[in-house]
């Protein structure tokens, strides 16, 4: 059954643009897609966690994740992105295979 499977990702730097982003839905599936992870994914922030631990505990070595365009999704829309931005934190401190870097304009 695919939904408990995830989809495989190459190997290097995960880079996610979410300029195009215009509901929380657009969130959750750039980080399904960009992540590989199950359909089962919950699309919201405690499935977010769970997810991201099981990517973080899956890698034998570092991944640098570069996040672009939060500063041109709309402004309630980046409010809501704060708790990922939160979360990327908690887990780049319990996980450091996993390191984020925000890239935007402001």
């Amino acid at each position: 059954m695919r939904e408990n499977r995830w989809t495989p990702i190459p190997a290097g730097t995960i880079k996610i643009d979410f300029s195009d982003c215009i509901y929380v839905d657009d969130i959750h599936g750039k980080l399904k897609t960009s992540f590989g992870f199950p359909d089962y994914y919950g699309k919201n922030w405690d499935a977010l966690w769970d997810c991201m631990r099981d990517f973080a505990l899956s890698e034998e070595r570092t991944r640098e994740v570069v996040i672009t365009g939060v500063d041109q999704m709309p402004k309630e829309l980046q409010v809501y992105f704060q708790k990922a931005i939160q979360i990327f934190c908690e887990l780049e401190t319990k996980y450091p295979v996993i390191q984020f870097k925000i890239n935007d304009a402001d």
